[in-house]
């Protein structure tokens, strides 16, 4: 976060601690891993794209109710008058006023809201890939880890308008106490608050309630460590992310894809092959050897440096019955 602006780095720090903790904990030598199939890997190599899909059509398609869940609770059950109280001091009714954006704007964030997800990358795991996420998989699929540089998810860019954060797995306890210290906080920068811009303001409680909405999962998926990089094309919308509706079984709901191409103009860097690709882990299958020649080879045909260096199978052994 060195290269923002510092009233935005303070307001971040104020109103969304665990995220400010979060992106401050990454360093230049930490990684993302994108979880998805070999065939997917080998489509986004041809393609030089990358797609953000809506949220109803994720894996598990209730993750955004559970932070909605969540959210709706702690403001029916008075969680937000300290967190109002506080605001109030600063600019009354402010408060209100974000909230009011928040439940205006609930039926777009529910139906087009898209994200890519990633997750935060464990040195430990370079030759095995996490364990719970390939779990994910089903049937014939093969799984893979593409370890990614993480800079081109730490950027602010305006024209790309898609915002990354990390996801929360909170508790209700958790989730209230996340409020709590928002307010100590919001008490203890008065001045700084006061003195901010009222629209600025507002914007920024909608954006708190939107991302905690949003980047919210159950606790017992903590492992995970997931990030999303989210974009909504009703609130946010950008030329850089281009519509599609593909003809997939099982959903007939659009997508948006990003080519992969660095704008350093735009603030858009690392985006592109050779870059971007750090290391590939093929995951548990039987035809490990196979897919790995496929995947060395269309990493050579985008001019990937030693990529047979950079694809490790993770040898772990392929379950043909379930447990119990």
């Amino acid at each position: 976060m060195e290269n923002w602006d510092p009233a935005v780095i303070k307001m971040l720090s104020i109103f969304m601690p665990s995220t400010f903790k979060s992106r401050a904990a990454i360093k230049p030598e930490s990684r993302f891993v994108h979880y998805t199939t070999s065939k997917n890997l080998l489509q986004i190599l041809d393609s030089e794209e990358i797609e953000f899909r809506n949220t109803r059509d994720m894996n598990d398609h209730q993750d955004i109710e559970t932070g909605l869940e969540r959210l709706q609770h702690w403001i029916n059950n008075s969680g937000g008058a300290a967190l109002a109280d506080a605001l109030d001091r600063c600019a009354p009714g402010v408060w209100n006023e974000g909230i009011k954006k928040f439940q205006d704007w609930l039926p777009g964030l529910r139906n087009e809201t898209y994200v890519l997800s990633v997750a935060e990358h464990d040195p430990n795991e370079n030759n095995t890939g996490r364990l719970s996420l390939w779990r994910a998989f089903e049937g014939d699929a093969t799984g893979v880890a593409v370890v990614v540089d993480t800079s081109p998810f730490m950027q602010v860019a305006q024209a790309l308008k898609a915002y990354s954060s990390p996801v929360a797995y909170w508790t209700r306890q958790q989730f209230a106490g996340e409020f709590e210290t928002v307010t100590a906080s919001i008490l203890d920068n008065q001045q700084f608050i006061s003195q901010t811009n009222r629209p600025v303001l507002r914007e920024v409680i909608f954006l708190m309630l939107l991302f905690a909405a949003v980047c919210s999962k159950h606790p017992g998926l903590r492992d995970e460590r997931e990030w999303r990089v989210l974009t909504n094309p009703l609130l946010w919308p950008s030329p850089m992310l281009i519509k599609h509706n593909p003809a997939v079984e099982g959903s007939n709901r659009t997508i948006y894809k990003l080519l992969l191409k660095n704008r350093p103009t735009e603030n858009i860097t690392g985006l592109e092959f050779p870059q971007l690709i750090s290391r590939v882990i093929i995951g548990p299958t039987m035809n490990a050897d196979a897919i790995r020649e496929e995947i060395v080879s269309k990493l050579a045909e985008k001019n990937v440096p030693q990529p047979a260096a950079k694809v490790i199978m993770s040898k772990l052994p392929v379950r043909t019955k379930a447990m119990g």
